[in-house]
């Protein structure tokens, strides 16, 4: 084997090979081409380092093989060329993103953003809100906390992790620091919000609290990774108020909420909280993995749907509940088996209240015969409103034909 050595000018003056010509119009030595071809052993470097030996392996030095290999490496130079490179440089840079949740200085926040547009809520009242555009790394926007507001911007750093700013109140001259951190999710980590509401109206009640049980529940080892929140209402403004900081937790959520209920929805003290009401409590919490109605009836009627339909295609939110007006002791077991599938072997709401079916049969839609429980029927209603109740219904009309053929078989076996 013989090695065929060609000289390659890439310095500032013209040569004859295509390569050193691109080169010399650019009047610059070795660039991008010649420094990965040199780091491949192709080119040489000779004494003045403007000049490099082309060198090519083969089992001659036929002139045709040679004009080949530098048609092959002119068209690698080419797509290795600073012009070439430059295409992607070129291309409009991503605009900065205040997307997602930060830590500030009133309290967390979560915004959304849209090309420029940003809205978004935090925590710092009921009634928080903020509405701007970006330019550049800055968000200059307008912000209202009910019956006051005002001004301000942020300044995005420039690893999108912080953001320094300054705001006012309408009319005043005053500016003051407003400064935030993005909040990133703990790996494995989900939570169970449980908002229960006051079950007791006079002190001859015995106290209940189904939140305690499942704050209890949820320490063993097997459910580290499951964090509990604990809170109680009683009307509709509370509801709202512990619904709405779902939105400011970094991890996915479960939300429960333990109740009287009726087919028109949530039942507190001499009012009924309304799919309307329902749907506003949940809206924008992105985060929220499924709404669970823990009581009696209210996946009876059209809530759930009436929920999903207000909450609209940008937020398909899973709902589960029961369909019959619950036992506590019934709805208390069957509560533990689901989000136990649910939070604990991480199932999904769908696959989860159907793996309670089985494990639990009285949360089917049909009471077994000799059964002590009632039937919960209990329901999933998926992100896309499809409803476990067909198939519940199917299961079952399939199961008894199968009973019945069994029972028949038997029969004929003993005759």
């Amino acid at each position: 084997m013989t090695r065929a050595m060609a000289p390659v000018d890439v310095g500032a003056e013209p040569s004859s090979s295509l390569l050193s010509q691109r080169h010399s119009q650019r009047q610059r030595p070795a660039t991008l081409e010649t420094d990965c071809l040199r780091r491949a052993g192709v080119l040489q470097p000779r004494g003045d380092r403007t000049t490099y030996t082309l060198s090519l392996i083969s089992k001659d030095s036929q002139v045709p093989l040679m004009k080949q290999f530098l048609l092959t490496l002119t068209l690698l130079a080419v797509a290795l060329s600073p012009s070439a490179v430059s295409q992607d440089a070129d291309a409009p840079a991503p605009l900065p993103s205040f997307e997602g949740l930060w830590e500030t200085s009133y309290g967390r926040m979560r915004l959304a953003q849209t090309e420029t547009k940003v809205s978004g809520e935090y925590s710092y009242s009921a009634l928080s809100t903020i509405d701007g555009e970006v330019e550049g790394s800055r968000l200059s926007f307008k912000y209202s906390e009910g019956e006051t507001g005002g001004e301000g911007w942020y300044e995005l750093a420039e690893d999108g992790e912080t953001f320094e700013g300054k705001w006012r109140e309408d009319g005043a001259e005053r500016w003051s620091r407003w400064k935030g951190t993005r909040v990133r999710p703990e790996k494995g980590i989900v939570w169970l919000v449980i908002l229960e509401a006051h079950w007791e109206t006079s002190l001859a009640e015995e106290e209940y609290a189904f939140g305690d049980m499942l704050r209890s529940y949820f320490t063993m080892g097997s459910a580290r990774h499951v964090r509990i929140r604990y809170r109680t209402f009683h009307d509709e403004r509370d509801l709202r108020r512990w619904s709405r900081e779902v939105k400011f937790l970094a991890e996915p959520v479960a939300l429960l909420i333990s109740s009287h209920g009726t087919p028109k929805g949530v039942s507190v003290g001499q009012d009924v909280i309304n799919a309307e009401a329902l749907a506003d409590c949940v809206r924008g919490s992105h985060n929220l993995e499924v709404l669970h109605l823990s009581g009696c009836s209210m996946m009876k009627s059209d809530v759930p749907a009436t929920i999903q339909r207000l909450l609209g295609p940008d937020q398909e939110l899973p709902i589960t509940g029961y369909t019959t007006a619950v036992a506590w002791d019934a709805s208390a077991l069957a509560d533990f088996v689901y989000l136990s599938m649910l939070l604990i072997h991480r199932m999904s709401p769908v696959d989860a209240v159907a793996q309670t079916h089985i494990l639990a049969p009285f949360t089917r839609e049909d009471r077994l015969p000799g059964a002590r429980f009632q039937a919960l029927g209990l329901r999933s209603l998926s992100g896309d409103g499809k409803s476990s109740v067909m198939e519940s219904i199917e299961e079952t009309r399939v199961g008894r034909r199968q009973r019945s053929r069994d029972g028949r078989g038997s029969s004929d076996r003993d005759s």
